[in-house]
């Protein structure tokens, strides 16, 4: 009786100062909450981003004696070795012959005098070898990636060289290549992205000679024999016209060995000249669509753009990057009629296109050329602000270090160096792009490029236009605009996916001479 009078004493107590308690509890977090949200850390507000230091691996080079340039970078923290060797033998080499450069280059793949293809590519499983080619308009390469050791290295270079020196030729190879080449032709013919390229560049650059299309026509495969592979390939895969970039886990001198022997396996014969220049078409700023039975519309855009070693080719590839960050923020964003927009710009030594892409609703397509344009123009006009080339600078600045990690990553930069003659120094091009200001940029722009360059292309079906769809609400504009989508690609999401822009600005080389403004 006396527990229970307690008890009903006290509990009132008891509660009024639980009550006391939980409300102290919940002002001091509603007043923590709100000094953080609104108040930062003074200290933070005072620190400065630490000086400019850049450091990155030392480029070696020399010539062989048969005027072959070499690049090389000595790095010993794994035991790889990654060889990089080109030759001017792509597509605007081939003359009036459609698809001999890469038929040519297939038919390497289609074995030796020695082995045959099957046993080529056991010899080369057997060492744990990764080898690879490709072919552009104004080269093709091959690519081989090997431990560092002896027993491993010796062999694999052993068998690189004779695949590149002694090709069969064979009209069983012959046949097996044009069936791979046909077979990529008709597989480009029902893809809406080949055909709208395509498009874009035959309405760019009108009955251009060099217009050939890199992997040829179907008839053009047809009417190609032995006898033409084997002069092209004379022609074409000299070590006079090669190049050969080298990364990985050897000395100087081991890199010396490696590619003179290479070279010496090499047919002899002079560099092929310069290919001529494509020449843009004035008929521009037209729209062209393709019917096509499916739920999206794939636009693409092309403007004339300008070659890699042009004065203004840096401020051009720096605009590249911002402006697509501009439709990104746009279409995506705010008007949310896109997964993603992608633009780019080919490494070349002749002109090339400026391509911008994204796929969309069908029945905002023209709304959407007319805004890309009214964009271009405003940003032809008044140029990227300072906050935009700031966070391009600041970006690049730290991606350096990871920009040069690996042995492909430094392997790609080496080729592009080597490919345009460009300053021996991985650092020069981001120290060159810290000093470039919006009146670089808005004067190369004006110079260069005009809103109704763009040729447009649909693919896609036939709907109703309509306007873009009210905006929505922008995301938080303090956020930096240097994310992993706008500056890698769709299926890598990173800085260092397949084709990113950011490596576009590493890859541009520098003007020879000041700047115009």
């Amino acid at each position: 009786m006396i527990k229970a009078n307690l008890i009903t004493r006290c509990l009132p107590a008891c509660l009024s100062a639980w009550l006391s308690v939980a409300l102290l509890v919940t002002e001091y977090a509603h007043a923590a909450e709100k000094t953080v949200s609104s108040t930062p850390l003074a200290s933070l507000l005072e620190l400065k981003e630490p000086a400019l230091t850049l450091h990155a691996p030392l480029i070696q080079d020399w010539k062989l004696r048969q005027g072959t340039r070499v690049l090389f970078v000595e790095k010993h923290d794994l035991p790889m070795v990654d060889l990089h060797i080109s030759f001017a033998a792509g597509s605007h080499y081939e003359g009036n012959t459609p698809g001999l450069a890469a038929m040519t280059l297939s038919m390497l793949n289609e074995g030796s005098t020695l082995k045959d293809a099957q046993a080529l590519a056991r010899a080369f499983d057997q060492l744990g070898v990764n080898v690879e080619n490709g072919i552009s308009t104004e080269q093709s390469h091959f690519t081989l990636r090997t431990l560092s050791s002896p027993e491993i290295r010796l062999p694999a270079m052993a068998l690189l060289a004779e695949m590149l020196s002694q090709p069969s030729f064979t009209e069983s190879g012959l046949r097996h290549a044009r069936h791979e080449l046909e077979t990529r032709l008709k597989l480009d013919q029902i893809d809406p992205q080949s055909r709208a390229h395509a498009l874009v560049h035959k309405a760019l650059y009108v009955d251009d000679p060099l217009l050939n299309p890199m992997y040829g026509t179907l008839d053009g495969l047809k009417r190609i024999d032995t006898t033409q592979v084997r002069a092209f390939y004379r022609r074409a895969y000299t070590a006079t016209n090669a190049q050969i970039v080298i990364v990985g886990d050897l000395s100087r001198e081991q890199a010396q060995v490696l590619s003179q022997t290479l070279a010496d396996a090499l047919p002899s014969g002079p560099a092929l000249p310069v290919s001529g220049a494509l020449v843009a078409s004035t008929n521009t700023g037209t729209t062209l669509h393709l019917q096509e039975s499916t739920t999206q519309t794939l636009l693409m855009m092309g403007h004339n753009s300008l070659p890699d070693h042009h004065p203004d080719a840096l401020a051009v590839r720096i605009s590249n990057v911002i402006f697509n960050q501009i439709l990104n923020k746009q279409l995506r964003e705010l008007h949310s009629v896109t997964y993603g927009v992608l633009s780019d710009i080919n490494h070349a030594k002749g002109q090339t296109p400026w391509v911008i892409h994204l796929s969309l609703p069908p029945h905002y397509s023209q709304a959407t050329i007319a805004q890309i344009k009214a964009l271009f123009a405003q940003y032809i006009k008044e140029g990227p602000s300072k906050e935009q080339l700031d966070d391009i600078k600041k970006y690049i600045r730290k991606a350096l270090p990871q920009l040069t990690a690996t042995n492909a990553s430094l392997r790609n930069e080496l080729v592009i160096i080597n490919r345009f003659d460009q300053s021996l120094n991985f650092t020069h091009k981001t120290q060159a792009i810290q000093n470039m200001t919006p009146a670089h940029i808005r004067g190369a722009m004006s110079r260069h490029f005009k809103t109704e360059g763009w040729v447009s292309v649909t693919v896609g079906p036939q709907a109703e236009q309509l306007p873009l769809p009210e905006r929505t609400r922008p995301q938080d504009s303090t956020q930096s605009i240097c994310t992993s989508t706008n500056w890698g690609s769709f299926g890598a999401q990173t800085t260092l996916g397949r084709g990113p822009m950011l490596w576009q600005l590493k890859h541009t080389p520098l003007p020879r001479y000041p700047m115009r403004t």
